[in-house]
């Protein structure tokens, strides 16, 4: 089992967000009340084999499916192309398993740019992305029927890939944001002193005069 990398991402955002106070702790306060009610559903419903529903992971990828969806630009189209493509690497896994080599990065590399130029925005891609493995759930329990012994939803490495994507996605985001405001700043900043030496010399001007 693939260490859950992507609970503990959340885990140490969501209280690093509360210690800093920052706008973004409501987000993670749902997020984590998601991911609780998804824990009591799995203690009470629990999963049998061959079908491993963690309903924990899906209840906070839909958390952040509807969240991301209310603040992305397009919705539809992304979503569409997106789940076209995630289709396509179930039935090759299904068909001819292992013929790509590296078959499950491949797809979620182009499962991402895909998102992305659709998109054209981060949570438009992000709601395209995660929506697509939301829907991908429901194809790949009915096409695996009587095939695999043993199936994860979400799996392991889709869950802790897009997690990882997403953060490091939203950081750079972040980083850059950060970075253009304090340019502008910085050019604020020149202007206002060029401004005041070019007053500055106008009124000693027009005190020698």
């Amino acid at each position: 089992m693939i260490f859950p990398y992507g609970e503990w991402v959340i885990l140490f955002l969501a209280l690093a967000t509360w210690v800093e106070k920052r706008a973004s702790r409501r987000f993670f306060l749902f997020l984590t009340i998601a991911w609780l009610i998804g824990k009591g559903v799995e203690i009470m419903v629990p999963s049998t084999m061959p079908w491993h529903w963690h309903f924990a992971r899906l209840a906070v990828m839909l958390f952040f499916w509807v969240w991301a969806l209310q603040r992305a630009e397009r919705k539809i189209f992304p979503f569409v192309i997106t789940s076209f493509i995630i289709s396509m690497e179930t039935l090759f896994i299904v068909n001819d398993p292992g013929v790509i080599p590296y078959g499950s990065w491949f797809f979620m590399v182009a499962l991402v740019l895909v998102a992305w130029l659709t998109a054209k925005c981060y949570w438009g891609a992000a709601a395209a992305f995660t929506g697509s493995i939301l829907l991908n759930q429901v194809f790949v329990r009915f096409t695996n029927e009587g095939i695999v012994r043993h199936a994860d939803f979400p799996d392991a490495f889709v869950w802790n890939f897009g997690v990882g994507i997403l953060v490091v996605w939203a950081a750079l985001r972040i980083g850059w944001q950060y970075y253009l405001a304090r340019e502008m700043q910085k050019k604020a900043a020149d202007v206002l002193l060029v401004n005041g030496v070019a007053t500055y010399e106008q009124s000693e001007e027009q005190e020698l005069l």
